[in-house]
Parts: structure tokens; C-alpha cells; sequence
């Protein structure tokens, strides 16, 4: 009950109409909003490619989990499409919450971790419709390849080839997602091994990160990858 009351505190009311802009993507990252009733909707543009929908936020749900990452500015926008009541928190907030009692800033973590997985979900086909032109390029990679004389070879070189260019795009995206950034290390054929960067290092979700985010479309596109670790 003492962390209840603890965290009470820190949220306070605020209410949208349909239509209303929350907050604008590369606005000043402030507040972590919680969805009590009504809908808000959340749209990224990425620089090279047109607006997505990325998610549907329900009663219940959370949105602007930027702050809560400590991140400079919002990554995506949010705006009311159904009249909403929402509870916000600051993110310096949630921060102090952390450190003070480590269980219930995990739960909420937690829950913060969920809500990416979800996102990821909702954009994954619109993302990788725009990641498909760097690593369905064979021929090109091919030309390059002119002193390998073994086809086993050519294709391996190949497929390496392919999640390098995947992983580099993948990266840029994150990138504008949360500052963080994903490096490619090696692959076998079966496992891929990655290095998290930027805003990734240290931070309590980067497993949805690699799990979601770089695993679930290295799968896509590489559907018999065994593993995909972080080192």
C-alpha cells in the first residue's frame, strides 16, 4: 500500500478531445501517459518513407515510453482520435520511482516492454516493406564476388551480404525510434550476433529490442536463423 500511495503522487489527470495532438514526434520527451478511457493514436514518419500508423492505444494502455527511456524527444506523435481521460507521470519520475522501490518500477517496465513488442506487431509489415530493397539485391552482391568459384561459397558470401545490409537499415530505424542502434557482428548461416549501442546499452528494455525488433525481422527474411545474440 506504501508504494501505491508512493505513486499516486506522481500521476495527475489530463483529458484530450478527438482530433487533439498530444505531443508531436521530436517534441521535448516530458510525460508517460496511461489511457483510462477513450483511443489515442500513434504515427511515425520515418525521413524516407511516408507516415505509419504504428499503434492503437486503448483504455489501459501506455504511450509516450521516451520519457520513461530517458530519451531528449518523442520518437513517434500521438493524437486523440476518441475522446480520452489519461493519467500522465514524468519521466524523471518513474526514474526516482525505480530507485526507490526496484519491484514496482519493474512491473512497470514490464509493461513498457509489452507495449514495444505490440508496436512492433502493428508496423512489422510496413517495416519491412521498406527494409526488403537493401537485402533483396543478389546480383549486385554477386558481381562482386567474381573470385569465389564455389556456388556454396557465393551463396554464403551472398547471405552474409544481405544481413549486413539488413542490419545497417534495421539500425537507422531504431536509431530514430528510441537513439538507440544495433551493430552487425558476425553470421554463420544460423546465428547472427549483434552489438546494442546508443541508448541501448544499459537500458531495462533492450531485450524487446533485440527480440523484437532485430530477431523478429531477421526472421522474416532469414526464417531458418537459429539464434540472434547480443554480445
Amino acid at each position: 500500500m506504501d508504494e501505491l500511495n508512493y505513486l499516486t503522487q506522481y500521476f495527475t489527470d489530463q483529458s484530450f478531445i478527438a482530433g487533439q495532438v498530444i505531443f508531436e514526434q521530436e517534441q521535448y520527451a516530458e510525460f508517460l501517459y496511461l489511457v483510462l478511457e477513450g483511443s489515442v493514436e500513434i504515427r511515425y514518419k520515418p525521413d524516407d518513407g511516408p507516415p505509419m500508423k504504428v499503434a492503437q492505444i486503448q483504455s489501459g494502455g501506455v504511450f509516450g515510453w521516451s520519457a520513461a527511456m530517458g530519451n531528449v524527444a518523442y520518437t513517434s506523435g500521438a493524437e486523440c482520435v476518441v475522446d480520452c481521460k489519461t493519467l500522465k507521470m514524468r519521466g524523471v519520475d518513474l526514474q526516482e520511482l525505480c530507485n526507490k522501490y526496484p519491484e514496482l518500477g519493474k512491473s512497470i517496465l514490464d509493461r513498457l516492454a509489452a507495449v514495444i513488442s505490440e508496436r512492433w506487431q502493428n508496423r512489422q509489415s510496413q517495416v519491412i516493406s521498406l527494409l526488403s530493397q537493401y537485402v533483396q539485391q543478389p546480383n549486385k552482391n554477386k558481381k562482386k564476388l567474381k573470385e569465389i568459384t564455389s556456388v556454396e561459397s557465393i551463396e554464403n558470401k551472398v547471405k552474409e551480404e544481405q544481413m549486413k545490409a539488413l542490419v545497417e537499415q534495421l539500425s537507422a530505424y531504431i536509431e530514430h525510434f528510441h537513439g538507440g542502434s544495433v551493430e552487425y557482428v558476425s553470421f554463420d548461416g544460423r546465428k547472427l550476433s549483434v552489438k546494442l549501442g546508443g541508448a541501448c546499452l544499459g537500458c531495462p528494455l533492450s531485450p524487446a529490442t533485440l527480440h523484437g525488433w532485430v530477431e523478429g525481422t531477421v526472421r522474416q527474411f532469414f526464417p531458418d536463423i537459429e539464434k540472434v545474440e547480443a554480445i
